[in-house]
C-alpha cells in the first residue's frame, strides 16, 4: 500500500514531468515555425 506522502510525491513528480513535456513541445513547435 502506498503511503499518503508517497502518493503526493508521485503525483507532483507526474505533474512536473507532464508540464515539462508540454513546455518542451511548445518551445520546439515555436522554434520549428
Amino acid at each position: 500500500m502506498v503511503t499518503e506522502i508517497g502518493f503526493v510525491s508521485l503525483l507532483v513528480a507526474g505533474l512536473g514531468a507532464l508540464a515539462g513535456g508540454l513546455i518542451y513541445l511548445a518551445v520546439r513547435i515555436s522554434r520549428g515555425k
